[in-house]
């Protein structure tokens, strides 16, 4: 199955793109995917992870909806899911 990943603000530089296609498995998970990302681009691996979870300055939406209030990482991707990667934006 095919999902599209996009990148936001500086986890666009080490892909060099803000969006891209992937094949991934049936079973993907959230995490699988990104891994699969950081795997290919371990720059982007460096600010997306944080000890094998995703690191606290990222928000990442599967569906424009964010997965802490889903499964978390272990959020299951179904065909043409559309997954985000942003920074965590702070202040007021």
């Amino acid at each position: 199955m095919r999902v599209t990943c996009e990148l936001y603000g500086p986890f666009r530089d080490p892909v060099g793109t803000k969006s891209l296609e992937r094949e991934v498995a049936a079973d993907a998970t959230v995490r699988d995917v990104f891994a699969a990302l950081a795997d290919d681009y371990p720059a982007l691996g460096d600010d997306l992870f944080d000890d094998g979870t995703f690191a606290d300055s990222v928000i990442v939406l599967r569906n424009d909806r964010n997965v802490a209030h889903q499964c978390g990482a272990e959020t299951p991707v179904a065909d043409g899911d559309v997954l985000s990667a942003a920074p965590a934006v702070e202040g007021g």
